[in-house]
């Protein structure tokens, strides 16, 4: 067989493959409508999605229409609906990624999550907030998922429990989290995450209970985030920085990417970085005296 024949038959048979794997984009079943649902891509994955509003408890119809799908991937926003029972119901689909925003579910939900040996991604935007029985500790349950490597944990009431959890999740490649309620700007548990290639860190929130606010993204954080030897992209937020602190990043081997995003930091010091790490992509612009004032007043 030549070469052009070998090289046509791959292609065809790669794409029966990835045919195979991803379900065709359909039309969303008439039971899942009042959820706003919609099947196609979303910014949180690759390859197509179920993405649907949960404000409510689903349905018995409506999990089984979800069921049928066959999709991998679900994004829920406003996920107030979504309790541990529902998080039960939905571990028995094949998924490798789940987002969701708002869920209000406890630690106890983690027992199910622990059961999906394919997922990949999860992300957690506000869970539960404020309620006594979501600490995060669960994360730890996870510690054992074969395939999993990206999680996002942002904009919840939960703290060092949370992130101590975490730390326990060596097999992650990919890291984001801010707006927390943690109070270590070391942020220590990172150093057990040895398999990192992308983190993404911003500041913690003000406390929701009243307590005053302890940052938890801080010159102090760097020189924790200067022993994260595998780190390849590293992305910071809302926070303040000077040459003498940022350069400690010089250290990392691998680093290719780096994001400043609303972080105060002289112009002068940038440029300094930049000689400092001519392989190293910089991304940062300057703050608005507007967006400087905003940022003093989040650090509060």
């Amino acid at each position: 067989m030549s070469a052009f024949r070998l090289i046509c038959v791959f292609l065809a048979l790669t794409a029966a493959v990835l045919t195979a794997a991803e379900p065709a984009v359909q039309a969303v079943p008439t039971v899942l409508e009042p959820l706003k649902a919609k099947i196609g891509g979303h910014w949180a994955f690759k390859g197509v999605v179920l993405e649907f509003r949960a404000e409510q408890p689903l349905t018995e119809e409506q999990f089984k229409a979800i069921e049928g799908l066959g999709i991998r991937r679900i994004a829920i926003g406003n996920a107030k609906g979504i309790d541990d029972a529902a998080i039960e119901r939905l571990s028995k689909l094949d998924l490798e990624g789940l987002m969701t925003d708002g869920v209000q579910i406890t630690d106890d939900a983690f027992r199910h999550l622990a059961t999906m040996k394919s997922l990949k991604h999860l992300s957690f935007f506000h869970p539960a907030f404020g309620k006594k029985e979501f600490t995060g500790t669960g994360f730890a349950l996870l510690k054992d998922l074969p395939a999993f490597e990206t999680l996002t944990f942002a904009g919840t009431s939960t703290g060092e429990d949370a992130m101590t959890a975490i730390g326990q999740l060596t097999q992650l490649n990919e890291f984001s989290t801010w707006h927390t309620q943690q109070t270590d700007p070391r942020n220590l548990y990172l150093l057990k995450l040895t398999n990192l290639r992308s983190l993404k860190l911003g500041n913690s929130l003000s406390k929701y209970d009243g307590k005053l606010r302890q940052p938890s993204l801080t010159d102090a954080t760097l020189a924790t985030l200067a022993q994260l030897k595998s780190l390849e992209t590293l992305d910071l937020m809302e926070m303040r920085l000077t040459f003498p602190v940022i350069e400690q990043l010089a250290v990392l081997p691998s680093l290719k990417k780096l994001r400043l995003e609303g972080v105060d930091v002289s112009a002068e010091d940038v440029q300094k970085l930049r000689a400092k790490l001519p392989g190293v992509s910089i991304d940062w612009k300057p703050m608005t005296e507007e967006e400087r004032k905003r940022l003093q007043e989040f650090l509060k």
